[in-house]
């Protein structure tokens, strides 16, 4: 018999429980949050960045609203970083992404590790929200928490993108220090939000595509790490990778995470051909265009997009990354209905 909650379907598809499902999951696992979310919970950023409430209403908007199949949270790229150390601009009384001010280290000595993990940065605020999210929806919706893990973390946050990109090649012994001494941290951070609740954690390495670095590379500097901090991760975990993938969608899977996610430039149709040489039924989450299908519309397209995605291959249906921040409601509303609409 098919359990019927948004939680029992994406859980059961996570533990290869397909069998038990009754739809196909429509779930986000990176950013959920839209400028129209913000307007409906009152919950605009930055301040939803920094308050729990407000970062729980945020997270859990897509699914009130529109019936996706989880909350996620946060909805910044920024907090490993911001834990490290860097300067955060959340560009006050606007709705923009945050970024760091400056990048801080060149040498491993310039990154400030905190004797208190659970109380840096905004550690604390994110975790105040999974508790609250889990005690709302506790067996009805599964708490995705993600995490930016060490190599995007580091390259694209805390050291300038090129010097790090350049030390794979010239300098790998210069990279590598930094991972091997940063990596037990977001392990770390990992394990505070499952304790917290999160039912599931989501690896967003989304500058390890093979749009910036070679399959070798990722072979190397890469998936060591993250299989590492996945192996310490006691729920169900999602590698996600937003740019080209497919040159790596093996060695992602060989992390050990239960699913991967892929973004739009992955095509499924391969994904799947290749995941089924190397793990038969691995599941793949993906990869309807944040931005030319659900942001753009029509519902008609966004409807088309869905049933190819899944003639493709996917286990899981979700964007290729983030929601657009202008997305319209009705889009994301549109597009849970046509994933639940398809037959299994």
């Amino acid at each position: 018999m098919a359990d019927s909650a948004s939680y029992d379907r994406v859980m059961n598809t996570l533990g290869k429980k397909r069998h038990r499902v009754d739809k196909f999951p429509c779930i986000n696992s990176v950013s959920v949050a839209t400028v129209d979310f913000m307007k409906s919970y009152d919950a605009y950023w930055p301040a939803a960045h920094k308050d729990p409430v407000k970062m729980a209403k945020l997270a859990s908007s897509a699914h009130r609203k529109c019936g996706l199949d989880n909350v996620s949270l946060p909805f910044c790229m920024t907090v490993e970083a911001e834990v490290f150390g860097a300067p955060v601009n959340f560009f006050e009384d606007s709705v923009k992404w945050p970024s760091v001010k400056k990048f801080i280290a060149k040498e491993v000595s310039d990154l400030h590790f905190p004797k208190d993990l659970p109380s840096a940065g905004r550690i604390p605020v994110i975790t105040k929200a999974i508790e609250i999210l889990k005690k709302e929806f506790d067996g009805i919706v599964p708490v995705n928490a993600y995490i930016v893990p060490p190599f995007t973390s580091l390259s694209s946050y805390l050291v300038e993108t090129m010097d790090f990109l350049k030390w794979l090649i010239r300098s790998p012994e210069r990279a590598e220090e930094f991972l091997t001494n940063t990596w037990r941290t977001y392990s770390e951070i990992a394990q505070i939000y499952s304790e917290a609740g999160a039912d599931t954690i989501t690896f967003h390495e989304m500058g390890a595509s093979t749009d910036n670095i070679s399959p070798r590379q990722f072979d190397t500097f890469v998936r060591p790490y993250l299989a590492k901090i996945i192996g310490e991760v006691n729920c169900p975990t999602i590698l996600n990778v937003c740019g080209s993938a497919n040159l790596i969608v093996e060695n992602m899977i060989r992390c050990g995470s239960d699913a991967v996610a892929l973004g739009e430039r992955s095509p499924i149709k391969e994904a799947r051909e290749i995941a089924e040489n190397s793990k038969q039924g691995y599941t793949i989450i993906g990869n309807v265009s944040s931005y030319e299908v659900l942001h753009k519309g029509p519902t008609t397209r966004i409807q088309e997009e869905v049933k190819k995605t899944i003639d493709a291959g996917v286990s899981i249906v979700a964007p290729g990354c983030d929601f657009w921040l202008e997305t319209p409601t009705e889009h994301i509303t549109a597009f849970v209905e046509a994933v639940h609409q398809q037959e299994l």
